[in-house]
């Protein structure tokens, strides 16, 4: 009778699974969509909107796509991350400047930029913010702060949703694997 209760939860947690399989669109990876979650940046003086580092990777990703560059560093290029800042992705990265008022277009860059991964999964994604401002060396970079709502973009919860189903499937996981180990 002990031999099959784990038998029993484990076919029950199987036939759960396979009713209601979890999608992909149901547990959002806030890390890798990038701006999810994210209300603003602030870089030194400089606070970005959403809407602002949307723009700027967008603009970073189009050129990038097109094999073009602006101004006379060449926006994007490669950054190769030399601070060990914590991103979104493993990279290879791009950098793009981003500006209080516009899109950058070759003129001063300014001492803020967003961080690209232009071939993730397919895409080009925006996995981070940094700024020149407050950095050690020069040249270096530190990482901007970054303000996150406390909801995502539809009014769930930004760091981990569930649905009904999943949960259930959980619940009748973890029971499994203490009937198990009972």
């Amino acid at each position: 009778m002990v031999c099959l209760k784990p038998a029993f939860v484990l076919s029950l947690f199987a036939a759960l699974t396979a009713a209601n399989p979890v999608r992909a669109s149901d547990q959002p990876l806030e890390k890798r969509q990038g701006l999810v979650a994210m209300n603003s940046v602030t870089c030194g003086d400089n606070s970005y909107s959403r809407q602002q580092l949307q723009d700027a990777t967008a603009e970073g990703c189009r050129l990038y796509l097109a094999g073009e560059q602006v101004g006379t560093s060449e926006y994007p290029h490669r950054f190769n991350n030399r601070e060990n800042l914590v991103l979104a992705t493993a990279g290879p990265y791009q950098e793009f400047p981003i500006i209080p008022s516009g899109n950058y277009s070759g003129r001063s860059p300014g001492p803020d930029r967003v961080i690209l991964d232009p071939n993730y999964l397919g895409r080009c994604i925006y996995v981070g913010t940094m700024t020149h401002t407050g950095a050690v060396d020069r040249d270096g970079f530190i990482a901007c702060n970054q303000s996150r709502s406390s909801t995502g973009p539809n009014g769930t919860s930004a760091g981990f949703t569930l649905s009904a189903s999943a949960s259930l499937s959980a619940v009748v996981c973890i029971l499994s694997m203490l009937a198990i180990t009972a």
